[in-house]
């Protein structure tokens, strides 16, 4: 997979010398399941040695590294607090994933979730508070839309220099 990364990061930067690339790497650091597990959550938090590894591969080639969240029937609240510890860090960013945000106790997988603006704005504020606290640059935020319901009232999403938003269209085959 790194092998691969180079590949394409060279392939680009002789594309278009003039603007070099910033590779990254993207973790599901918490992904969505069809069983309940143990708390009942319906999602399963990727273990801080996992974690740690991937950031490792990340530093090794230069580049950043997204954690990824699918909240299942818990919240971002709970999941945010989980990767603080690494969100803090200044080349670690974030994606969350409306599709698996459960909020009517459905089971993930049997329909698409969504989040709301104010699911977007809990996030960048997250975000917004450790860029703060921390003295960091500011924070990217993807949000995966699967559907163009998966973000209800995306007109009340409040812009920060803080955090950069990108709300990106996600198709049926994973691609971007």
């Amino acid at each position: 997979m790194l092998r691969r990364l180079d590949e394409e990061v060279a392939e680009w930067n002789k594309l278009d010398p003039s603007h070099p690339v910033q590779p990254a790497l993207h973790l599901i650091a918490v992904v969505a399941q069809g069983d309940p597990g143990r708390d009942g959550k319906y999602r399963l938090r990727m273990d801080s040695t996992l974690i740690e590894k991937v950031y490792g591969w990340a530093k090794r080639k230069n580049a950043l590294l997204f954690l990824d969240v699918q909240v299942g029937q818990s919240t971002l609240s709970s999941e945010l607090a989980f990767l603080e510890r690494f969100l803090k860090r200044p080349d670690v960013h974030l994606g969350i994933d409306p599709e698996f945000s459960m909020k009517d106790g459905t089971r993930p997988g049997k329909k698409i979730g969504t989040y709301d603006a104010s699911d977007v704005n809990y996030a960048s504020n997250f975000l917004n508070e450790l860029v703060d606290k921390y003295k960091l640059p500011p924070k990217v935020l993807i949000v995966h839309r699967f559907t163009r319901k998966g973000v209800t009232n995306y007109k009340n999403i409040k812009l920060d220099p803080r955090t950069q938003i990108a709300i990106v269209r996600i198709d049926f085959v994973g691609k971007t």
